[in-house]
């Protein structure tokens, strides 16, 4: 899920508690159905019902939204538009920090980590779309730079790692792997470490990793993995910032990765027609650094795995929910975006 604050006008607290047959209910007078049906998707709900609560609530609902990176659903009834609040908040910004992690607990996942980092022959790092949700992009470059280590990522962490970088060796997605040689060399590495894991259908090809958990470690926003030991509420970016500072790359069996290249002149495809072997690799050459890609539900979901990216560009798709048509509003807003005042 991604971080959106969701603002929905409602009739006037009055009306709510009369029970009024408006068309914002079923036809019951029930107006809690459809805020109670967002809490299945939100991870706050704030109903702003109380003028002397509304501060309150607005704010933790706009920190839930960024610390867990989810959507978050406000509802305004009509007569509290106009209603006069507390402000003197609006002086002292949100602190939208995240909660540190036990200091105890933390150096012992990173001793854990270390210890079979430093006892793998041919360690691997793979990327996923969670540490793009969960903004510890800065933390993985960090990592991926000091220890040199062969960094992949998975079809959602499409983006995530400046691929001009020698150490980045594609994308792994099981038999969707590009380029060929990634998925022998993700599937035969003795220790993977996944960074923000979300392993599901399509962002798996179909299920098709083949990887094992005696050689993983995953590092998630609230949790880590090492094995098939849980840390609960050892979050990965404490985590990652402690295992770069503490990590020396001389102690490490770092490979070479697989070379990544648009393969534009190596392209083989001899057909008449536009193909899509032909079509991908040269989307890449289009590309410039600091673009922004929106890739519609379907092909060029898929697609986009074959084409080689310059540096910072971003990456949107729906692999996970495979909403088509989605990429229509994305471009709207992406368009409307630089417009919007500061």
């Amino acid at each position: 899920m991604i971080p959106v604050v969701h603002i929905v006008g409602c009739p006037s607290t009055i009306s709510q508690r009369n029970g009024m047959l408006l068309h914002h209910t079923l036809g019951n007078g029930n107006f809690e159905i459809f805020s109670n049906m967002n809490t299945e998707i939100s991870c706050a709900v704030a109903k702003l019902n109380r003028p002397s609560e509304i501060a309150d609530q607005i704010d933790y609902a706009l920190r839930e939204c960024w610390i867990q990176s989810r959507p978050v659903y406000i509802t305004l009834p009509t007569d509290m538009i106009n209603i006069e609040i507390e402000g003197a908040r609006l002086e002292t910004p949100i602190d939208l920090s995240e909660p540190e992690n036990d200091p105890e607990k933390e150096d012992y996942v990173v001793d854990v980590v270390l210890k079979y980092l430093r006892a793998a022959k041919h360690p691997v790092i793979l990327v996923d779309a969670c540490a793009i949700r969960h903004r510890v992009l800065d933390e993985v470059l960090a990592l991926s730079d000091k220890t040199g280590l062969p960094t992949f990522v998975t079809p959602m962490g499409k983006g995530a790692i400046n691929e001009t970088l020698p150490n980045y060796g594609g994308v792994y997605a099981g038999v969707g792997s590009h380029p060929p040689g990634v998925r022998d060399i993700v599937e035969s590495s003795d220790l993977v470490l996944s960074i923000g894991a979300l392993k599901s259908d399509f962002n798996t090809a179909g299920f098709s990793y083949r990887t094992s958990q005696l050689n993983s470690i995953e590092l998630h926003s609230d949790h880590c993995v090492a094995r098939y030991s849980h840390y609960p509420g050892a979050r990965m970016r404490g985590v990652l910032r402690k295992l770069t500072s503490t990590i020396k790359a001389d102690e490490l069996s770092a490979q070479p990765s697989p070379s990544v290249d648009n393969e534009v002149k190596a392209n083989l495809d001899s057909s008449p027609t536009i193909t899509q072997a032909w079509f991908w690799p040269r989307v890449g050459e289009f590309l410039h650094k600091g673009d922004i890609v929106v890739t519609e539900t379907g092909t060029a979901n898929f697609g986009i795995w074959d084409t080689k990216f310059p540096p910072d560009v971003t990456a949107l798709s729906q692999v996970l929910w495979g909403s088509i048509g989605w990429s229509v509003g994305s471009c709207q807003a992406l368009h409307l975006q630089p417009r919007m005042p500061a």
